[in-house]
């Protein structure tokens, strides 16, 4: 922050009327008179910095068609693990290297995102601006792509050049994951918030689909992977150049810059000069917070202790749904299950982007928290009915290949029962789509004070990553546990995210950012009713022993 900005920001903080510590209290920024002026330049805005979803999306949809492809495995199995056979086989009967590697294709991917969204977001974003951060996650995707669609396969020199490869395009993904949503949220007006952070989640499901549609069509081609992998990179290149022609956003010019330069910002995004009023909310935030909380501070104050349990909470609740496994590996599952995974990932991630069109209309409307309860008990009985019919309808037969010490699982579906598992798999990511999918990005990008929140957001957003790396290693768990076992675990954790909502999360639908310090404090966890009705009937139980 420059010495002019930081004097001009000081002198007016000291014209406005002074509190005592004793007296400072959450403001409520009278924000139903701000004028928003018009819209549409921030709704462009918005859509534009979500590109950085189209590739977060693509790479994760490309990535469990591509290990099903044949031009993958000739380049990374037969002749480096196996021979066409033994590559070809299912899960089980896999080679053990080629396997492994699988594994540490996605895994590496997910360090990669969680070192960038921890390591690289906080410090680019508050020291050079949120569109420096975009423009960072852009170039660390389109180089990590490249390092992985270009090299030559067949050595397993050159395979660990992919990895690392995968591990700078994660940091790119995960930039993205925390510049969007930060960004859309600090450009929008509070009536569109929801909806204008959610973009990012549209543009991830566009990439998601885009990803299976291509796979569907390239996946007999001889380089059907490296092309599935390539077309996604005209998204980064697009953000590289178009970034610069977007205004960085107003609360971080005004705590950095000064006011005159979060005004400039803040008429050009509003397309009307009549700022003073959403201006002034800005100002009493920074005045009340401060400057960026230092990082001793920022791990031993309760409040940011408290909220940032929430973020984590609902950032790792939102993995452990299992949308993540759903997809990367959704397609080796339904090869066993249906005989087509690349068809049935396809049905999936279409079923993602119809139901996220509507969802993007519902965040203010109907709020946050109640889509997240009500979205996870929908999404619990999609996992439970698909691990039900799999115990009731499905066999798993075990055979020795070739009288050798390879075991090859079959699976067979009596009647229409992968059909059918493959729809309530479908209720699943449908229920995602309009709920946990994009309101955990919107959620922890919004609860936070000024003077934490990038911080804050990187750490929430590494929470997510670093559950995604844990959750690579579910395919090694599919043959102990059972295909069904696996959907019931992930059922399971739905479970305990929808709790955790209910005590924890309150609502913040058409409140203005300044404003939910005060929501945050008077939402109790005493208050919910299940606590009030078990308190009371603990209260009689021991009236009656007494």
């Amino acid at each position: 922050m420059s010495t002019e900005a930081r004097n001009e920001t000081d002198q007016y903080m000291n014209n406005l009327p002074r509190e005592s510590k004793s007296e400072i209290r959450h403001h409520l920024h009278g924000h139903e008179s701000i004028s928003y002026g018009r819209p549409y330049f921030a709704i462009l805005l918005a859509a534009f910095s979500s590109l950085g979803g189209y590739f977060f999306g693509y790479d994760q949809g490309v990535t469990g068609g591509v290990v099903v492809m044949s031009s993958f495995k000739n380049d990374f199995c037969v002749g480096v693990y196996g021979d066409e056979r033994t590559c070809d086989l299912p899960i089980a009967g896999l080679p053990a290297g080629y396997r492994r590697f699988l594994v540490l294709f996605t895994l590496l991917y997910n360090v990669g995102c969680f070192l960038g969204s921890v390591f690289i977001c906080s410090f680019v974003a508050e020291k050079f601006g949120r569109r420096s951060i975009i423009f960072t996650s852009a170039v660390l995707f389109l180089t990590g792509t490249s390092m992985v669609i270009f090299p030559p396969g067949g050595s397993k020199n050159i395979m660990i050049l992919i990895l690392i490869g995968r591990v700078v395009e994660g940091a790119g993904v995960g930039c993205s994951s925390f510049s969007c949503p930060l960004y859309a949220s600090e450009i929008a007006p509070t009536n569109l918030r929801g909806m204008l952070s959610g973009f990012m989640q549209m543009t991830v499901v566009i990439g998601l689909f885009g990803a299976n549609v291509v796979n569907l069509l390239l996946q007999s081609h001889k380089w059907g992977w490296r092309l599935s992998n390539g077309i996604i990179l005209i998204a980064p290149i697009t953000i590289i150049v178009g970034i610069f022609f977007c205004p960085e956003t107003p609360r971080w010019l005004f705590q950095n810059k000064g006011r005159k330069a979060a005004e400039e910002s803040l008429k050009r995004i509003r397309k009307t000069d009549n700022v003073t009023a959403e201006l002034d909310a800005i100002a009493d935030t920074v005045k009340e917070m401060g400057n960026e909380m230092p990082i001793k501070e920022f791990f031993t104050t309760k409040k940011v202790l408290e909220r940032l349990g929430i973020g984590i909470g609902v950032h790792v609740l939102s993995q452990t749904t299992g949308i993540n496994p759903i997809f990367v590996y959704g397609g080796i599952i339904y090869q066993s299950v249906l005989g087509n995974g690349i068809l049935s990932l396809l049905i999936l991630s279409g079923t993602v982007l119809l139901c996220t069109i509507p969802a993007l209309f519902l965040f203010d409307r109907l709020g946050r928290r109640n889509l997240l309860m009500f979205g996870g008990i929908a999404m619990v009985g999609g996992h439970f009915v698909s691990a039900t019919i799999f115990v009731s309808n499905c066999q798993v037969k075990r055979k020795l290949i070739n009288d050798s010490a390879i075991i090859q699982e079959i699976v067979d579906c009596s009647g229409s029962s992968g059909t059918l598992m493959l729809v309530f798999t479908a209720i699943f990511v449908a229920s995602f789509a309009i709920s946990w999918g994009p309101i955990s990005w919107i959620y922890a990008a919004e609860i936070f004070p000024l003077n934490v929140r990038s911080r804050a957001v990187s750490i929430t957003t590494g929470s997510n990553w670093l559950t995604g790396i844990i959750l690579s290693y579910i395919l090694e768990l599919i043959a102990p546990l059972g295909i069904h076992g696996i959907f019931y675990l992930f059922g399971s954790l739905t479970v305990l995210a929808v709790i955790f909502v209910y005590l924890f999360c309150p609502e913040t639908k058409g409140i203005l950012l300044e404003d939910i310090e005060e929501t945050f404090d008077t939402f109790q966890l005493q208050n919910r009713t299940i606590i009030r009705i078990l308190r009371q009937s603990f209260q009689r139980s021991n009236k009656t022993n007494m």
